[in-house]
């Protein structure tokens, strides 16, 4: 996990802040920039985007497979790509890259098709898959097991396609086809057993096994507290409703009680955290009008503009993977022709993104889009891209970008390596891990205040007990027995 740029005016006065926050671009508002002309790199090769405020590197991560014909790329940017302490890249269900050097660590086969990281343990794959299965996948034994079997559906799925666990790896909301209708599948993956089962009359409706007529998707929010559904706004509107159903629903998790509706419009977005600790989902214009980003409070408390700009409208797309870098969405509009830029947005009403370079494609097709999604830090990005060759419709290759300069002592995939926090967000404790020996653990509030000093630990592993902080954003700065750290976290 890394420094959340929402902190660093308020630790000016820690020497370390600087070379902690280079990892990321600079905050700024946002700027329309033309995209250079920029040569495809080689397989493995790079190059740097110079024409944004911080260059950016771009290294090409995969190459054409000639055994099957194919451009192999990433899913969607609300799939992770890497695995939760950045060591490993999936490629679809395919391929186990590393990280580092983009080797070949494992191929993977089509039985823990379709697959997901875990958001906890980095070397453990889900799978959900249509038949009801749900599979572990151990990569350091490349050993898979099926732990449970969701019987009675014609297809289950996850989302279908955009939705996610809960950032505990606690609960999934699988989607179950039961003819016409859909149920919504509350399932524990930690006990291993389904636990609440919520029926939708005819909400599948005349849709195939791949996407129901009248839902577009249904996740579970990051902390896992409420299930979102956004039903399909081509066949569901306030005028039309399937029922009463229409927009972005939200509803607590476990019991599928209603809650509230938070857009009446449901486009494409996130769920994640902003800045001042409530989740939100954060979407393009929706109702409100063309090229403006918003974000919506779950708990139904008010909805926001982050950003109004003509280079983001609805062809593009929205990821909160960046799990451990709360705070942040990471934003593309897919046409080159409106720059074409890749941006971290704050989430709140700072006005303030990380332009993170562009992505060189030409987007003639859905296949080539550049479908950005950030590392769980935040402080890279995986896209893909033609590179302006919309002549072959099947070419599009899989990228990295980050910052090209960073100053840090040690590599980002070093640190990371070196210093685990888990769970962020967390409740009543938080427990850190180190390669080195931890001494002493300061907790500062986002008013530079210090609330919460632990002395004297000498030990590799610490569990800070949080009890009676109050829920929000909190900084962490960490003292082994070389160097001091900066993580951030959220109590929720």
């Amino acid at each position: 996990m890394k420094i959340i740029r929402t902190i660093t005016s308020i630790l000016l006065s820690i020497a370390f802040c600087t070379l902690a926050s280079a990892q990321f671009p600079r905050d700024m508002p946002y700027r329309s920039i033309a995209p250079p002309d920029m040569k495809l790199p080689d397989y493995l090769g790079h190059i740097i985007d110079p024409s944004v405020p911080d260059a950016i590197r771009m290294t090409r991560v995969t190459d054409y497979y000639a055994p099957w014909k194919w451009y192999p790329s990433h899913e969607y940017p609300k799939t992770q790509v890497w695995n939760t302490d950045q060591s490993l890249i999936r490629i679809r269900s395919w391929r186990i890259l590393d990280a580092r050097t983009y080797g070949v660590v494992q191929e993977l086969s089509g039985d823990i098709y379709p697959s997901y990281w875990s958001n906890t343990d980095p070397d453990l794959i889900w799978s959900f898959q249509e038949n009801g299965d749900i599979k572990k996948h151990v990569v350091s034994s490349n050993t898979t097991t099926t732990v449970a079997t969701i019987p009675g559906y014609e297809t289950v799925k996850l989302g279908p396609g955009e939705a996610n666990m809960d950032n505990d790896d606690h609960y999934v909301a699988l989607v179950g086809k039961a003819g016409k209708d859909l149920d919504v599948i509350l399932f524990d993956l930690q006990k291993s057993e389904v636990i609440h089962i919520e029926k939708l009359p005819g909400a599948w409706g005349n849709g195939d096994n791949s996407f129901p007529e009248y839902i577009d998707w249904v996740s579970l929010s990051q902390s896992g507290d409420y299930v979102v559904i956004m039903w399909n706004h081509n066949t569901t509107s306030e005028n039309h409703p399937f029922g009463t159903h229409y927009g972005v629903e939200v509803y607590n998790a476990l019991d599928m009680q209603f809650q509230n509706r938070i857009i009446s419009y449901g486009n494409h977005g996130d769920l994640g955290y902003a800045v001042d600790g409530h989740e939100v989902l954060v979407q393009f214009y929706g109702l409100y009008g063309h090229g403006t980003l918003y974000m919506h409070r779950l708990d139904g408390t008010g909805s926001f503009v982050l950003m109004t700009n003509k280079d983001f409208g609805v062809t593009g797309h929205v990821s909160c993977r960046n799990l451990n870098r709360p705070g942040w969405a990471y934003v593309v509009h897919n046409s080159a022709a409106r720059s074409g830029q890749m941006v971290a947005v704050k989430l709140d009403d700072s006005g303030l993104t990380e332009h993170f370079g562009h992505h060189f494609s030409s987007s003639t097709s859905y296949e080539k889009a550049p479908m950005p999604v950030p590392s769980p830090n935040g402080d890279k990005i995986f896209f893909r891209s033609d590179f302006g060759d919309s002549v072959n419709n099947d070419l599009v290759y899989c990228f990295e970008a980050k910052v090209a300069n960073v100053t840090a002592v040690h590599p980002v995939g070093e640190e990371q390596e070196r210093l685990q926090l888990y769970p962020n967000p967390a409740h009543d404790h938080i427990r850190i891990t180190c390669q080195e020996f931890i001494q002493k653990i300061d907790i500062y509030s986002m008013s530079n205040t210090k609330i919460k000093t632990r002395s004297n630990i000498d030990s590799k592993e610490v569990t800070i007990d949080l009890a009676g902080l109050q829920k929000g954003l909190y900084c962490l700065r960490i003292t082994t027995s070389t160097r001091s750290l900066i993580r951030s976290f959220i109590i929720q």
